[in-house]
């Protein structure tokens, strides 16, 4: 098993931890990974679900993030990616000036109006390190199993 990928940037304290996926079912439709947010005292710890790709498609989470690298310059709005079963949520805004706030929401259940819910924002520079943020998830989310 790797080791869990860590996206953080400093001077920022806040972190995701993404732990390596696996099909805990063996049917090939659908990955589990374990995530954390770590923020000045917070600590939020949930599992979400990914769809895993047909063939030699990417997953939806990585397949995201290249849109983001590929509009470095910026873009009106925000853009959202949610996992499988909504536990968790990222949001990206670019600031105008070369910087995109990623906002990570780990709720403990989508579905209930009465579960905790997490959010951790972290600042990329939308040029190197977001490409570096792509190849790393996509490095990591290879161990999906296809």
């Amino acid at each position: 098993m790797s080791d869990p990928l860590v996206v953080r940037y400093p001077p920022a304290e806040g972190a995701w931890v993404l732990h390596p996926p696996v099909d805990p079912w063996g049917d090939g439709y659908v990955a589990v990974m374990q995530v954390e947010l770590y923020d000045d005292g917070l600590s939020a710890r949930g599992e979400v679900k990914l769809s895993l790709p047909a063939q030699a498609e990417e997953p939806d989470l990585v397949a995201f993030l290249p849109g983001l690298t590929d509009d470095w310059r910026g873009w009106d709005g925000e853009r959202r990616w949610r996992s499988l079963d909504g536990k968790l949520t990222i949001t990206a805004r670019h600031d105008g000036k070369g910087h995109v706030s990623l906002g990570g929401t780990l709720q403990q259940d989508s579905l209930s109006p009465d579960a905790w819910l997490a959010r951790v924002s972290i600042s990329v520079e939308a040029g190197e390190q977001m490409s570096s943020l792509v190849a790393d998830l996509r490095s990591h989310l290879r161990a999906l199993p296809t």
